[in-house]
C-alpha cells in the first residue's frame, strides 16, 4: 500500500495519533514538507511523544525518512532522534541530503521579518521556517549535504548575512566571528547526522520496487498552504497531497490512497481569516476540554465550528479517498454543536470563500445546530473488535453522516481521545 496522510484544516488535527496508529500496517514513513514548526503528540502504553521533525509513525515503523522538501534545524533533530531512539531503538533513520537546514541566524531572521509586516504578522512560530524557505529558492540555502564541508557552509552564511544584513543589523551575526562559530557549530551538528544522510529519493523508488507499504506524512494543514490556504496567514511549503512529488521525489500519480484528517470541531495558530471562529466564554471552554495549545509554541489556539464547505474545498484538493474524525470525544460535552453548512454573501450562498482580505468580511454563515453526545463510555465501545461503530451515540453517528453526506466522503477512522487504542476503524468494503 501507498499512501498519504495530511490535515484538511489549519493544521493541529490530530495528525500525530492517526498516522501513529495507521503506521503498524507499512515499512517506511516519509515526511515530505515542513519543519520544526509542526508538532505532532502521540500517546501509548510507553507515554507522550511530542514529534516536530521525525514523522509521527516512527515508533512502529522500520525505516523513517525525512524528505528533501523539509527545512531541518539541525540541533533539534539531534535530540529527537536520541529519544525516539529510546522507544523504537531498531529504527532506521534516514535524512534527504537535498533538505534545507534551519539555522540561528533564520530564527532571528523570522521574528526581524514578523516585526516589518506590521499589521499583516501572520503570527509566525518563529521557528526559522520562512527565512529557509526564502534562502532555498534564492538559491542562496544550506542544504544537509553541505554541513560536511565547513568552508561552504561559511560561504553560505557569509551570503544569507550579505543579504539580509539589514534585518540581522542589531543581532550577534553582525559580528564576523559570530558568524564563524555558527558556520563551525553547524559543520559539527552535520558530521554527527552524517550517518543518517541519505539520497532518500532513491531509497523511497527502491523501496516501493519491493513492495514495501509506504506512508507519506504531511505536516500543517490544506489550509495553511502557501498557495491555497488564507494567503498570506500561512506556512512556507505546499501542505497538499500532491506535494509528495516534489517533498520526496516519489510520484504522486502511483499513491493509491488519501486520507484526510479533520478535527471535529476546528483550531487554528496564529492570525488571519477563520470564518467559523468562537468567541468569549465557549471559545474558553472547548479550547480547556481539548487542550488546545500549541505543541510547538504553546500558545492556546483559537478555536471554531466544523466548516463543511472549506472541507469539501480541501478534499477536492487533495482527491480524499477517506476521512479521518479526531477530538469527537471533546465536542460532544458541548451544550450544543453547530456546523458551518454555507457561506452566505448579501444573502445568497456562494460556493467559495473569496480570498480577498476585505471581501472575506463579508461573508456570513449558514450554520446547522447539532445535538451534542455528552461523554463517551469508552469501556462500552471497546468491549469487543466488533460492532464499535454502532456502539458510539446516536448523535455522533449522525454527525459521522453528516459529514459523510456532505462531502460525499466516507469518514473511515474515527479517533474517540489521545490513546492509539482509542481508535474505530471502519471497514468500508463491508
Amino acid at each position: 500500500m501507498l499512501a498519504v496522510v495530511l490535515g484538511m484544516q489549519f493544521g493541529d488535527e490530530g495528525k500525530g495519533k492517526i498516522t501513529d496508529y495507521l503506521s503498524e500496517n507499512f515499512d517506511v514513513v516519509v515526511r515530505f514538507n515542513g519543519g520544526n514548526n509542526a508538532g505532532h503528540t502521540v500517546v501509548t502504553s510507553q507515554g507522550k511523544f511530542k514529534f516536530h521533525l521525525i514523522p509521527s509513525g516512527s515508533l512502529r515503523s522500520s525505516v523513517v525518512i525525512l524528505g528533501n522538501g523539509m527545512v531541518i534545524d539541525p540541533y533539534s533533530l539531534i535530540d529527537e532522534i536520541e529519544n525516539l531512539k529510546k522507544a523504537n531503538p531498531d529504527v532506521q533513520i534516514k535524512i534527504s541530503k537535498m533538505a534545507h537546514v534551519v539555522t540561528p541566524i533564520h530564527k532571528y531572521l523570522d521574528k526581524s521579518e514578523e516585526n516589518v509586516r506590521g499589521g499583516l504578522s501572520i503570527g509566525t512560530t518563529a521557528q526559522g521556517i520562512g527565512p529557509t524557505y526564502e534562502d532555498k529558492y534564492a538559491r542562496t540555502g544550506v542544504r544537509v549535504i553541505d554541513l560536511l564541508e565547513k568552508s561552504i557552509v561559511t560561504e553560505k552564511i557569509e551570503t544569507i548575512y550579505r543579504m539580509k544584513e539589514n534585518l540581522l543589523a542589531d543581532s550577534p551575526y553582525r559580528e564576523k566571528s559570530e558568524r564563524e562559530k555558527l558556520a563551525a557549530d553547524l559543520h559539527e551538528a552535520g558530521k554527527k547526522l552524517m550517518q543518517y544522510m541519505d539520497y532518500t529519493e532513491n531509497l523511497i523508488y527502491r523501496f516501493s520496487q519491493e513492495k514495501k507499504n509506504i506512508l507519506f506524512e504531511g505536516a500543517q494543514g490544506t489550509m495553511l498552504d502557501i498557495d491555497f490556504g488564507m494567503y498570506p496567514f500561512v506556512t512556507s511549503s505546499n501542505t497538499l497531497a500532491g506535494a509528495l512529488s516534489s517533498g520526496s521525489g516519489f510520484p504522486f500519480r502511483k499513491i493509491q490512497r488519501v486520507i484526510g484528517v479533520i478535527k471535529a470541531y476546528m483550531s487554528k495558530v496564529g492570525s488571519g481569516p477563520f470564518p467559523t471562529e468562537i468567541e468569549g466564554d465557549l471559545a474558553v471552554r472547548l479550547r480547556d476540554l481539548g487542550h488546545e495549545y500549541g505543541t510547538t509554541t504553546g500558545r492556546p489556539r483559537r478555536v471554531g465550528w466544523l466548516d463543511l464547505p472549506l472541507l469539501n474545498y480541501a478534499s477536492r484538493l487533495n482527491d480524499v479517498d477517506s476521512f479521518a474524525i479526531t477530538n469527537v470525544d471533546t465536542l460532544g460535552k458541548l451544550d450544543e454543536i453547530k456546523v458551518c453548512e454555507k457561506y452566505l454573501k448579501d444573502g445568497k450562498e456562494v460556493d467559495f470563500i473569496p480570498r480577498s482580505l476585505e471581501e472575506i468580511k463579508t461573508i456570513s454563515i449558514g450554520y446547522k445546530t447539532i445535538r451534542p453526545w455528552g461523554n463517551l463510555d469508552i469501556e462500552n465501545i471497546f468491549s469487543s473488535p466488533d460492532g464499535q461503530y454502532d456502539r458510539l451515540p446516536v448523535e455522533l453517528r449522525n454527525y459521522v453522516e453528516l459529514i459523510e453526506k456532505n462531502t460525499g466522503k466516507p469518514v473511515e477512522i474515527i479517533s474517540l481521545g489521545e490513546r492509539r487504542e482509542n481508535t474505530i476503524h471502519r471497514n468500508l468494503d463491508a
